[in-house]
């Protein structure tokens, strides 16, 4: 069984992928310099879509469903355009409500794809782009003091941290609107409810009472537990890390645990030491005859060398292409990963 890893250090290598679900546009370049919240990668999907029971509402035969239908899959539509149509004494017909595309005709059923929106994704620290996922998104580095948790809701912010105490400090102290507060314990859905009407970016909890996680979750702002579940103490080196960070401008990564992927939540206070040199190229730092550690299923936690390094992308099982990187584990199993899968051992 690997042995599960705590990240709590000051000026460190921090990298992340920041990465569309979908294929998209790459709206960042190597070496460009991002704020939290930039825009890395964006992709133009859906607003909605509508399903339309042409059997049912027409009251026709499955059989001839064809007759009836005036438009294909992937044809464009603009609003109040044909879709089907029954002619007759009392005629029927389905229009389209809104700018969009057919996108399926099946069992009976019309589905539309209605209208437009923008998903983008978003750095969620400062940082330096160090490398590119085509059509995907970006590989953000940078470099500063991380603090790590077991639990987060997936959502992430950045903002001044502001540590408290207990639930009595509420109103005694300077508002937390618009900040991420640290408290030491939630103990109650009362106490959640309190400090969310204070407006607060996000908040940290050294620990919990097991009945307030579901509202944790359903939280519309980022909410992480640093030591577990419980009433629990923060931790020396976590309670002195988070002092050095009090009042300073933070990125709260909430994200939800993975252990296969490596992720947890954490706490990112960016340094002002300069890059290493040797993130630019990628090459410098990705060599034949490296050490490396793998990341993501299935081979979390397994070590091995660099045998090779293609220079095109290549297309994963994921969907995605993605740079790679040939490597030969100890037991001699030679594979191909992404980049972004690999940690380099440094000797």
């Amino acid at each position: 069984m690997s042995t599960e890893t705590l990240q709590i250090g000051c000026i460190q290598q921090i990298m992340r992928a920041f990465t569309l679900p979908y294929t998209g546009i790459v709206l960042v370049r190597i070496g460009q310099e991002v704020a939290a919240g930039d825009v890395i990668a964006e992709v133009r999907v859906p607003a909605r879509y509508q399903v339309f029971d042409l059997v049912n509402n027409f009251k026709i035969n499955p059989k001839h469903i064809d007759r009836y239908i005036e438009r294909l899959v992937g044809e464009p539509l603009k609003a109040g355009d044909i879709v089907a149509q029954k002619p007759g004494l009392v005629a029927r017909i389905f229009r389209a409500p809104e700018d969009g595309m057919v996108v399926a005709i099946r069992d009976g059923k019309i589905t539309l794809a209605l209208g437009e929106r923008v998903m983008q994704v978003l750095a969620a620290f400062p940082g330096t782009v160090v490398e590119i996922i085509p059509e995907r998104g970006a590989v953000i580095a940078t470099q500063g003091a991380r603090l790590q948790g077991v639990w987060g809701n997936g959502l992430n912010v950045s903002a001044e941290l502001s540590r408290w105490g207990g639930d009595s400090e509420i109103d005694a102290r300077e508002s937390i609107a618009v900040k991420i507060a640290v408290v030491e314990h939630c103990a109650s859905k009362t106490q959640l409810n309190r400090l969310l009407a204070q407006q607060p970016a996000g908040l940290v909890f050294g620990s919990v009472s097991p009945q307030v996680l579901p509202e944790l979750a359903r939280a519309e702002i980022p909410m992480m537990v640093l030591v577990g579940f419980g009433e629990l103490t923060i931790d020396s080196i976590s309670a002195q890390m988070l002092k050095q960070m009090q009042g300073q401008e933070v990125a709260l990564n909430a994200n939800q645990p993975d252990r296969l992927e490596g992720l947890r939540p954490e706490i990112i206070l960016p340094g002002k030491a300069p890059f290493s040199e040797e993130l630019f190229p990628v090459e410098e730092l990705l060599k034949i005859g490296r050490r490396v550690r793998l990341l993501g299923k299935p081979y979390a936690g397994s070590v091995g060398t660099i045998i090779s390094l293609p220079e095109e992308p290549e297309m994963f099982s994921s969907g995605l292409l993605m740079q790679a990187v040939v490597v030969q584990r100890e037991d001699d199993q030679v594979i191909r990963v992404p980049r972004a899968n690999i940690e380099v051992i440094i000797e």
